[in-house]
């Protein structure tokens, strides 16, 4: 179930802009006194602090109108009565046909309404505006979406005199959100689908309001991945399965109480086991897993015990090459490797490992990608200006070459050509596959400047990849980006330009969480990097600057050396 179509529910799924100034709003104080109030409870919430909205004022000027009604909406998600208030400041007909969160902008700034200038106050009717800068926007099912910079959105407010008072007859669906809000008033959620083998969980990324998202992100594991992982990742249950109630609900015992319909009745004991692992996985929070009680209308559900998918996390550890050798990179230590490498006459400009750390590829120059270890070595493919090589977790090697398409090169040697439409008329500059294998994020650039996207990753029954799902595009507002790797299971570093050089940022597949606004951020404290690896499960991530020198980037901010004269750098992946 979407977003939208809970639009009478009891607590809404978005919130409008914040608005400095004004009358007709206010906010609550910090309570400092009474009794401490069990938290975490979906059904019953109070007011988050500053999110309690006042209704309009006596023969309030139209403005002022629309002002309040965007300082109410924004109490929508925090409130047990959901947008009431905000529907305070419409028509009737407005306030019934009003949908507030089949699409939520989020821009930068605060918009200020304006009469239009063609209105005139003297009369019956008048046009408010309020313009914004949009940075992202999130859909009725709460997936994020980075803009490119300089999108702007423009809401227009028709109001009309009802009862002698400014009312809003007409206004667009929808909400505009500063950032700053819209990261306190949404909860970032991580749902888990499995990968068609149940060997791995494949992460997607939501946004949903924090008083009802675990009643959202229920719903949203029950109706299926997203169109672009589609294939990449399996739902679990029958179609047409949805919940019973319009809730999440938790009980005495602290487990979250899942009422589902009946087609439940047609999943087999494993899919029940399977969406319980999923749920647990899906509805954690700090203190870990969640306690999950599952029932439809005859009664509690038992779910088996399944094998539960791994998370996505990069294995083993790092490799570097210096002065024609291979090190490993242990922490903040380099030391040689045992593993024999064949480097002689290769000129190495681009590195990757697999999952077991036995197998190194590098690209020789720009044209040729060759397999250094085992007896002798083994060149894989041929072309013009080939793309730093990425090995999925099935011994595959990703690359791409200009103006041709991706080309997968399997562990038996052949070479196969992915067709995708997306990546018509773009040239790739890198590739990089995830450690559970059903995602790939790939950089190109056209027309239209450099984009960053991650597609799903459709394959056959031997595991061969023979298609990528539609994209959705990451950090949009990082400009001139040459690699992107995997630091988290949801979050790309990328190696991106600003004015004086190369940086590194971080970008969230579906939106960046502990950033204002889910948006990329910069990552400081190195000077010109050009080569990046990055480890999912640590977040360590390693960049070589133009001087060679390695630098690792653990918890902190900080890049201490690693060492010196170090060419290439890799995590497995």
């Amino acid at each position: 179930m979407s977003l939208r179509s809970r639009s009478r529910g009891a607590v809404a799924a978005a919130l409008a802009a914040v608005l400095t100034g004004g009358a007709l709003a206010g906010c609550a104080a910090m309570p400092v006194a009474g009794d401490v109030q069990r938290g975490g409870e979906e059904v019953v919430r109070g007011f988050d602090p500053g999110q309690i909205a006042f209704g309009p004022t006596v023969d309030a000027e139209p403005d002022a109108i629309v002002r309040g009604f965007l300082l109410a909406a924004q109490a929508g998600p925090s409130s047990p009565t959901a947008f009431s208030v905000a529907r305070e400041f419409l028509t009737d007909r407005a306030a019934e046909s009003w949908m507030p969160y089949s699409r939520v902008v989020v821009i930068d700034g605060v918009p200020q309404p304006a009469l239009s200038p063609d209105s005139d106050p003297t009369s019956d009717r008048v046009v408010v505006q309020a313009n914004g800068n949009v940075v992202a926007s999130v859909d009725e099912r709460g997936v994020f979406t980075d803009e490119p910079a300089g999108s702007t959105q423009e809401t227009t407010f028709d109001l009309v005199r009802q009862d002698g008072q400014w009312r809003i007859a007409r206004l667009d669906d929808g909400l505009m959100v500063p950032s700053p809000v819209f990261t306190t008033t949404f909860r970032v959620t991580t749902l888990y689908f499995p990968t068609p083998d149940h060997a791995a969980w494949v992460p997607d990324v939501r946004w949903f309001p924090q008083q009802t998202w675990r009643t959202n992100a229920v719903e949203e594991l029950v109706a299926g991945p997203p169109a672009h992982l589609a294939g990449a990742a399996s739902p679990v249950l029958p179609v047409g399965t949805g919940l019973a109630m319009s809730a999440v609900t938790q009980g005495t015992d602290g487990s979250f109480q899942v009422s589902l319909t009946d087609q439940i009745s047609e999943a087999s004991g494993p899919a029940r086991g399977l969406f319980a692992a999923q749920l647990r996985a899906t509805l954690a929070d700090a203190r870990g897993e969640a306690d999950i009680t599952l029932s439809d209308s005859t009664g509690p559900i038992v779910p088996p015990d399944v094998d539960v998918p791994e998370r996505p996390r990069t294995p083993g550890m790092a490799v570097a090459l210096r002065d024609g050798t291979l090190w490993n990179v242990t922490g903040r230590t380099l030391t040689q490797s045992e593993l024999a490498v064949h480097l002689e006459g290769l000129d190495p400009t681009a590195l990757a490992v697999n999952r077991s750390g036995d197998v190194v590829v590098v690209r020789d120059g720009e044209t040729r990608l060759v397999r250094v270890t085992g007896e002798e070595p083994t060149e894989l493919i041929e072309g013009l200006r080939l793309v730093a090589p990425s090995i999925d977790p099935n011994g595959a090697v990703w690359t791409g070459d200009t103006g041709g398409p991706l080309v997968v090169v399997t562990p038996a040697g052949d070479a196969v050509s992915l067709d995708v439409p997306w990546l018509e008329d773009r040239t790739v500059a890198s590739v990089r596959v995830s450690p559970e294998g059903a995602r790939v994020a790939v950089v190109s650039s056209g027309a239209d400047g450099t984009s960053v996207h991650v597609a799903g990753i459709l394959r056959d029954a031997r595991g061969v990849p023979t298609a990528l799902t539609v994209p959705v595009t990451v950090g949009a507002s990082v400009q001139g980006v040459e690699q992107a790797v995997w630091q988290e299971e949801s979050v790309l570093a990328l190696l991106g330009q600003e004015i004086g050089g190369t940086v590194v940022f971080l970008a969230g597949v579906g939106g960046l969480a502990q950033s204002v606004g889910g948006l990329p951020r910069r990552i400081g404290g190195i000077t010109d990097p050009v080569w990046l690896s990055a480890a999912v499960g640590s977040g360590d991530i390693l960049a070589v600057d133009a001087e060679g020198v390695l630098h690792l980037r653990q918890s902190t901010a900080m890049w201490p050396v690693v060492g010196s004269g170090i060419e290439l750098a890799a995590f497995a992946g």
